[in-house]
């Protein structure tokens, strides 16, 4: 999976809206089979999957859930289809997540893609899926992003009995747990769900850095007004970076001379406020690598 700050939900049956959406600024458009399309439509969104506008930006598809009866035709549609991931909501089965796996692998062997270039991303929207986020995690190796879907009146607070508030306090622990999980499972890609009512900037700023600061690296966006925001808040600023940069240049210079402990204006740093800057360094390269293939598409 290419580094992505924002990613953008689009009808799948409203080409005239894909076109939009690629345009909207995200680093990425999530083609949606499920929620954005009624019932009579699920086919004419799921055929649209061949047929996708050229784009600067990489698709996602978000599929049908497993229950519904959908998923395979749509993993099978989007596995011959120009994207990069499928999105599984209401994710809470690694044996799922396998199997979705080894019909990528043989949907890829069949079209000539490369082994393992299509990414699988669960969308935890349930408490069962909050517990076995871990393990959905390493279920398979296509797994490197996994999305927290705390969305307001959305299936996880109706799940927990939770009240939902852009300050996160009801879902704080479910937010941090499959956070933690994603951590600990090596994922490198943790990110946030929809904010829904996209009329309220303020309230998706507060949302997104809460988000931020526990180390989700970007969010889904339902209406291309949200995507400045988004993308503004999971930018480190220039001049955090360049200090964290100064002081992960003073350490490693200090760690080759046999010093593990120094002072940079006057603070402390040791090996662990170095992995913090490198992991403010690295989200600031995940933030450029973004704008940068976005140019490069753009100009191809």
């Amino acid at each position: 999976m290419n580094p992505v700050r924002s990613m953008l939900f689009t009808p799948g049956n409203r080409v005239d809206m894909i076109e939009k959406a690629i345009r909207s600024g995200a680093d990425a458009v999530i083609v949606d089979l499920e929620d954005a399309v009624s019932a009579d439509n699920k086919e004419i969104a799921r055929g649209n999957l061949g047929e996708l506008p050229a784009s600067p930006v990489p698709y996602y598809v978000r599929t049908n859930a497993v229950e519904t009866g959908m998923l395979w035709d749509d993993v099978v549609a989007a596995g011959n289809g120009d994207v990069v991931g499928v999105i599984i909501p209401k994710a809470e089965d690694p044996q799922v997540i396998t199997q979705i796996d080894g019909a990528l692998t043989a949907i890829e062997k069949l079209t000539g893609k490369p082994d393992g270039s299509i990414t699988v991303i669960p969308l935890i929207e349930s408490a069962l899926g909050v517990r076995l986020t871990y393990e959905m995690a390493r279920s398979s190796p296509r797994v490197d992003c996994v999305m927290f879907g705390g969305g307001e009146q959305g299936d996880l607070i109706a799940d927990l009995g939770s009240e939902w508030t852009p300050d996160g306090t009801g879902l704080m622990h479910a937010r941090s747990e499959v956070l933690l999980s994603s951590r600990a499972a090596g994922i490198p890609y943790p990110m946030e769900a929809v904010f829904m009512d996209f009329r309220n900037l303020d309230a998706l700023r507060v949302e997104s850095e809460l988000a931020a600061r526990l180390g989700y690296v970007g969010k889904v966006a339902i209406h291309p007004a949200q995507i400045p925001v988004i993308n503004e808040v999971f930018t480190p600023a220039s001049d955090v970076v360049e200090y964290q940069r100064k002081v992960l240049a003073a350490f490693e210079k200090a760690e080759a001379e046999g010093s593990a402990s120094i002072a940079v204006d006057g603070k402390m740093v040791d090996y662990a406020v170095a992995r913090v800057a490198r992991t403010i360094i690295e989200r600031a390269e995940i933030a450029a690598q973004a704008e940068s293939a976005r140019a490069n598409r753009e100009g191809s």
